[in-house]
Formats: structure tokens, C-alpha cells, sequence
């Protein structure tokens, strides 16, 4: 395996299919919820630390800014390991969240910290995604309530 892919990809792969298949707010949710963060916390500052477990968690946390700091745990990894493509994923998952707090300054913030990393990777789906989500956030909020805008 390659430093992208964790050797505990298939483990952690599997308890984020069991979570979304599993309702939330039930027990078996955070019965999973809770083997992912054993996983996540098992390889915390090991050799075999990655951001995919961190942010799988943090796709899976349902408070936000619990969330955001799982995703912030998340990036840092990911910039030490030089993973760009995660990186990008992670400020973009950072940027929903801030949405979702109310938060667009901070939203538009990490969605054009994402576009600027996604640039250097060749995952054009993701970059898509990133585009989309910046001409949404720039459609729904006028330059007025939004500082440092770069949506025009």
C-alpha cells in the first residue's frame, strides 16, 4: 500500500458503510461510531496515523464543531504527509460545516483554500465539487456579506 491509502483502509471502509446504513441517533450508530473513533485514536500519532480515518470520523460526527476540530485533527495530518488530495477534501468538508454554522466568511475561507489545493491534484471530481460548492455559497450570499470575495 501507498502512503494515500492507510493499511486499516478496509476496517475503517467498512464501519463508514455500517454508519451509513445504520440510522442516526440509534444505539447501533454510535455503537460504530464509537469502534471508528477506537480506530482513529488506536493509530493517533503512530507511523500509520492518516487523515482518512480522521476524516471519516469527522464525516460521521454529528455535532459541527466537534466535527470541525476532528477535521482540523485531520488536515494537519494530511499537510505533514504532503496529501494534497485529502487536504483539499478535508477544507472543502470544513467549508460545508461552516455553512452549516451560519459561518460563509469562514465557509468561503476554506472552499478557496480547497480550490487552490485541489489545483494540484489530477481527482477533477473533486475539483468539480469545489467549484460547485463556491458558485453556490457566491449565489446565496452577495459580495456584502461576504469578505474577501473571489466568486466574480
Amino acid at each position: 500500500m501507498n502512503i494515500e491509502t492507510p493499511p486499516f483502509y478496509n476496517e475503517v471502509h467498512e464501519l463508514a458503510l455500517s454508519l451509513v446504513n445504520s440510522q442516526d441517533q440509534t444505539k447501533s450508530y454510535w455503537r460504530l461510531y464509537e469502534k471508528l473513533r477506537v480506530v482513529c485514536e488506536n493509530h493517533a500519532g503512530s507511523k500509520s496515523d492518516h487523515p482518512f480515518q480522521w476524516e471519516t470520523l469527522a464525516d460521521f460526527t454529528l455535532d459541527d464543531v466537534a466535527a470541525l476540530e476532528i477535521y482540523a485533527k485531520a488536515l494537519e495530518i494530511a499537510e505533514i504527509l504532503g496529501l494534497e488530495q485529502y487536504s483539499a477534501s478535508i477544507q472543502l468538508a470544513m467549508a460545508e460545516r461552516y455553512l452549516q454554522l451560519g459561518k460563509p466568511d469562514y465557509a468561503l475561507k476554506f472552499a478557496n483554500l480547497a480550490n487552490e489545493t485541489a489545483k494540484g491534484t489530477k481527482d477533477f471530481d473533486l475539483r468539480k465539487e469545489i467549484s460547485e460548492f463556491l458558485l453556490e455559497i457566491c449565489e446565496t450570499f452577495n459580495k456584502a456579506q461576504l469578505t474577501n470575495c473571489r466568486c466574480a
